[in-house]
């Protein structure tokens, strides 16, 4: 055997190497994705579990919550304050998962029990008195008009 045919040898098995490198890397990846996939749902789930346990295991939190929730008006200033910090640790987590499908790391279908949540939150007078006063205007504008335009609260201009 010449040194040609044994430098074509090697130079095949290096492609052939190069190759396996690349499909296992492209492997790895794969399941890195899925991996970081997983606990971002998981984080988020886990996030709106502690938050609905707070207003589970503390009445006087979801009474402020149900009272604010029917209209501002029944809340004082202290309790608006309140209310209002609650509002936005729901808006902090909705932002969030938005957030995290724009960048791909959540699918349109955890989108899509996110907007359930986001729904049912929306659907109390008080917290679209708080968003058109307060709560717009501290989000970032994109997300803004998401809310606005799947859930036709719309920010006082």
């Amino acid at each position: 055997m010449n040194w040609d045919a044994i430098g074509a040898i090697a130079e095949a098995l290096g492609a052939f190497g190069v190759i396996a490198s690349l499909i296992y890397l492209a492997t790895q990846l794969k399941s890195n994705a899925v991996a970081s996939a997983v606990e971002a749902k998981l984080t988020t789930t886990g996030f709106m579990t502690e938050f609905n346990r707070d207003l589970i295991l503390n009445p006087e939190l979801y009474d402020l919550w149900l009272r604010g929730g029917k209209g501002l008006q029944n809340l004082n200033p202290e309790e608006y304050s309140q209310f209002s910090n609650l509002n936005l640790n729901a808006f902090f987590f909705f932002s969030a998962g938005y957030y995290q499908v724009q960048v791909g790391k959540l699918t349109r279908e955890d989108l899509f029990e996110m907007e359930q949540i986001m729904r049912f939150w929306l659907s109390r007078e008080g917290v679209q008195a708080w968003w058109k006063k307060y709560g717009s205007g501290r989000f970032n504008p994109e997300f803004v008009k998401y809310i606005d335009e799947n859930f036709g609260v719309e920010a006082d201009a």
